[in-house]
């Protein structure tokens, strides 16, 4: 679709229970096409209709900066477009769908009877229409690049852009979110955080393509994201440029962050950042890696999945993150080192990466000297820049396909609900009203069952969940208690015997719990300890398939009029709603937690003081005896409060994520099914003749719908053979 075709997209959405009413224009956006923008592509509506509710404030046309892939604004009626299928790219095709169905349900044929069903499955449905239609238009692709200060997060920007628009950083000095996207104008958006912005145009003084240009946009930017340049940098929320990027196409963005490990502060802003990523890179500065590993990394990690099990980042895979292992030329520079020091370094590297974010995979590590990497110069550095940029162009191009899946899946989910009402009217005509009144209290009493069965699976699932913890720790506890666990735990194999440990009081103390604790970590990390919750997991959903089947089957019972009815069957292909997000199916949730529990355990220690009847006893013991005692003080006060440390420990990893989980899948997924085939069954029984005299108004409405059916699957077929 070209610039010069860009016409108003307007929406009659007018829900009277909500006095809602807004029309899009493209006036109406301006404020939302800079916003720091949230990914919630929820599948929970009431989460999205919440989402929808709040938007921002209008902002006055000089504040407001449109990215070229997003000013192509559609009418409601482009058939003819729709059957070339060359002018229309597959988001404005989606966005002609939802303006058909939000026609549909504002239309006089859909009535009250349909409309009170449709609000038990989706509430607040026409907010959150309009909510994905501005989603499609003006959603940022943000690819965040995160790392310690000092390790070249801004010099591997640079080399992205291929101009040195940002300064390199020895110290803390990032105070906000930078945002870089393509324009053809060079220009300055902030926003404060008190929600006001301001503009800064460049365009007709800075020339990107000199090297004074570039000084202009690099000095400007410094005073606005540096605090040490001046204080009124931290009042900012974020801060937008765009100049012309070849390498960034529609609404990718590269991301700037604060520097990891800094100021509390700083490290918040990138936290809050997380749920608008598609993409992370993650810059390692060869001689600290390991501090930021060991720390930083899974506290990201664990953030990471907590927003995927409350659906905020459904876009977002783990296995895409890119780590970029920086400054090697500072590596073997020593008189005695060698090439093996180096060969050593990276395997170490890799492995300790991996170990703190266990679904990466390798071919998206690399190794580089970015100070190195030049088109000028073939080197090794070079080669692996240039394999770098090959990989995050696969990356972008993966995650903008299926943020768009994200919002077939939501017009599925939407289109299944309102022809599951259409059908049902449709059927009335092939049943008696004796049929009728049986089926209807043949099912009332089915839903009573079903809403026991979730409030007592609810109840069973927590109850499962504390005993799982309880029976690990008792586990530990039992074999702790035994000579010859105490001995496997306290001399493990590859170790020096603790009785042959040179004897210093404190560090000896020290050394005695460290060996416990690695034995603690090593059983909560195994693979025995994850199925326990993983079988947890699948309880969770094999019962939320059990459940969906049963509801199922009784809409059938209302919706099954002919041969060929087209009502969607629950777990139709792959737009299968997520039932608590992404995560709830990945194979990566359990192994990543384990992994946090580890490091948590590792932080925090398990929690345990010094024998206070030691430092007494021991002046009258011989060494070896002296030595026996404080091993044998020590290790009794730790198997003690192992109990208590291993339960506060898996809860504080487990227990919210799995809440959500039960939350979401039993007491509000299932329950709202349930509600909106209640509320059908009762306005057919209301309405049982205004609905068969409206029988050929159902029909017209049913073939509408079955059209825009027919094109959601063309555009999803269309989309799942690019991922």
């Amino acid at each position: 679709m070209s610039q010069s075709r860009t016409t108003s997209l307007k929406s009659n959405a007018e829900d009277s229970s909500d006095n809602y009413e807004e029309s899009v224009e493209i006036s109406n956006t301006e404020k939302d096409l800079v916003e720091d923008r949230s990914m919630q592509i929820l599948h929970c509506e009431e989460e999205d209709q919440n989402s929808a509710a709040d938007e921002p404030e209008e902002s006055t046309s000089q504040d407001i900066w449109i990215p070229p892939a997003s000013s192509n604004i559609i009418s409601q009626h482009q058939e003819v477009e729709w059957m070339t299928g060359d002018t229309l790219s597959q988001e404005e095709k989606l966005i002609i769908l939802l303006d058909e169905l939000e026609m549909i349900l504002e239309s006089d044929e859909y009535d009250d009877s349909l409309r009170k069903s449709l609000r038990e499955s989706n509430p607040g449905y026409l907010k959150i229409i309009e909510k994905r239609r501005k989603d499609l238009l003006k959603e940022d692709h943000g690819i965040v690049v995160a790392g310690e200060t000092s390790a070249g997060k801004s010099t591997l920007i640079n080399k992205i852009l291929q101009k040195r628009i940002f300064k390199a950083k020895l110290r803390e000095s990032t105070s906000t979110i930078c945002k870089i996207r393509n324009s053809e104008e060079v220009k300055i958006i902030t926003e404060r955080i008190n929600g006001k912005l301001e503009t800064i145009t460049l365009t007709e003084k800075c020339n990107l393509e000199t090297e004074d240009g570039q000084k202009l946009l690099r000095d400007t930017l410094e005073k606005l994201t540096d605090m040490t340049s001046t204080e009124d940098s931290k009042n900012f929320r974020s801060v937008d440029v765009g100049f012309p990027i070849p390498f960034l196409k529609g609404n990718t963005i590269i991301v700037d962050t604060p520097g990891i490990g800094g100021s509390g502060d700083l490290s918040k802003k990138l936290m809050e950042y997380l749920p608008n990523a598609v993409s992370f890179i993650f810059v390692v500065d060869v001689a600290s890696a390991g501090g930021m590993q060991n720390d930083r990394l899974p506290h990201i990690l664990r953030s990471i999945i907590q927003l995927q099990v409350e659906d905020e980042m459904p876009c977002f895979d783990p296995g895409e993150v890119i780590f970029i292992t920086n400054k090697w030329d500072n590596i073997g520079k020593e008189e005695d080192s060698s090439d093996n020091d180096e060969k050593n370094t990276w395997e170490e590297l890799k492995k300790e990466i991996k170990t703190s974010w266990p679904s990466v995979k390798e071919e998206n590590i690399f190794k580089m000297s970015l100070i190195k990497v030049t088109p000028q110069k073939t080197n090794s550095s070079t080669e692996e820049f240039e394999k770098f940029q090959l990989s995050l162009r696969k990356i972008i191009k993966k995650n903008e396909n299926i943020r768009l899946l994200q919002h077939l899946r939501f017009l599925h989910e939407l289109l299944k609900n309102v022809i599951k009402g259409i059908d049902s009217g449709l059927a009335l005509g092939k049943k008696s009203e004796k049929e009728q009144r049986a089926l209807a209290e043949s099912h009332k009493e089915r839903i009573k069952e079903l809403i026991t069965k979730c409030k007592e699976e609810g109840t069973k699932l927590r109850e499962n969940f504390r005993k799982i913890i309880e029976n690990s720790a008792e586990e530990v506890y039992d074999y702790m208690s035994t000579g010859l666990g105490k001995d496997r735990i306290l001399n493990p194999p590859g170790q020096m015997s603790l009785m042959d440990i040179p004897y210093i009081p404190n560090m000896f103390s020290e050394q005695i719990k460290a060996r416990v604790q690695m034995y603690v970590q090593g059983v909560l990390q195994s693979e025995e300890n994850q199925e326990k919750f993983l079988i947890l997991k699948e309880r969770v959903l094999a019962f939320y398939t059990e459940m969906s089947s049963d509801i199922s089957e009784m809409e059938n019972d209302w919706t099954e009029y002919s041969e060929g009815t087209h009502a969607v069957d629950v777990e139709e292909g792959s737009i299968v709603p997520y039932v608590a997000g992404v995560i709830a199916t990945s194979p990566l949730w359990i192994p990543l937690l384990a992994i946090a529990i580890g490091l948590a355990f590792a932080t925090l220690g398990v929690g345990i003081a010094a024998s206070p009847v030691i430092a007494p006893v021991i002046g009258f013991l011989g060494r070896k005896e002296r030595r026996q005692r404080i091993i044998d003080e020590e290790f009794e006060m730790c198997r003690s409060t192992i109990r208590s440390t291993i339960c506060n420990h898996l809860e504080s990893v487990y227990k919210e994520l799995f809440e959500n989980l039960i939350q979401k899948t039993i007491n509000k997924i299932l329950p709202r099914r349930i509600k909106s085939l209640e509320k059908m069954i009762h306005e057919l029984s209301e309405n049982r003749q205004q609905i068969l005299a409206n029988q050929e108004t159902l029909e017209r409405l049913s073939r509408k719908l079955k059209s825009i059916e027919q094109r959601k699957l063309e555009i999803q077929m269309s989309v799942e053979s690019i991922i």
